[in-house]
């Protein structure tokens, strides 16, 4: 495990510990549906007497105790994160896999030696094979900007008869959980290196050396993956 992936995981370790420390998993405050009394006025059907009945009974909501429970923004918090961490590394998987079985479908992919993005289908495919780095950059952005989109719009369709008490508490665990998710997508595209190649080895056509190195790189590449070096095509960018 790379370094920048460990101290991710010691980060992300001790905020949610602070988390948890200050606010807890859940917390009491009044009954909203009795006022914390514990009783409800309403009107039932008794079927012992077969009539109906108006007067005081024990509140559904709160089961008589005049209190309910409340997850605090900590416990959101790490819920939003973990969705969105498993959103986004799924939203990712399934670029990769149509990505790579498009490219395995059009094998002539391999041949174009330049292909221009707009209104381009099978860019995204070249851009797979001939600079996986440019690509990663790309799918990394479109995943993380697609799970910052859909979570919150799950979460709004689930929580959209709670309480404003347990609203605040989601919007702040929304908040937070996508604060923490976004360095995740961040270490997950500076260890691109770590993806498994399906391409094999690229021939020499798609390759161009870099001006201050001289490693060979892809020939589509704006910068040198070792040096850092910003090629010549590309400087005026």
């Amino acid at each position: 495990m790379k370094r920048s992936f460990k101290l991710l995981i010691i980060f992300l370790v001790f905020i949610f510990v602070l988390e948890f420390y200050f606010f807890g998993f859940t917390y009491d405050v009044d009954c909203l549906i009795c006022g914390g009394t514990g009783q409800i006025w309403d009107k039932w059907y008794d079927f012992e007497i077969n009539t109906w009945v108006t007067g005081y009974r024990t509140c559904p909501t709160c089961t008589g105790s005049g209190k309910i429970y409340v997850y605090t923004s900590a416990v959101f918090s790490l819920a939003f994160f973990l969705s969105s961490v498993v959103c986004f590394f799924a939203l990712f998987g399934l670029d990769y896999g149509l990505t790579a079985f498009r490219l395995d479908m059009n094998p002539w992919v391999k041949d174009v030696k330049e292909m221009h993005f707009w209104f381009n289908p099978m860019y995204f495919v070249w851009l797979f094979y001939a600079d996986r780095k440019k690509w990663m950059k790309w799918t990394t952005t479109l995943s993380l900007v697609s799970t910052l989109i859909l979570v919150p719009t799950i979460a709004t369709l689930l929580t959209s008869s709670s309480t404003p008490t347990t609203g605040q508490n989601v919007f702040v665990g929304w908040l937070v959980g996508t604060v923490l998710t976004v360095p995740v997508a961040i270490v997950w595209y500076q260890n691109y290196e770590a993806l498994p190649e399906v391409t094999g080895e690229t021939p020499r056509s798609f390759l161009k050396k870099c001006v201050n190195c001289g490693k060979m790189i892809p020939i589509a590449s704006q910068e040198c993956q070792d040096c850092g070096t910003r090629q010549p095509e590309y400087v005026d960018e």
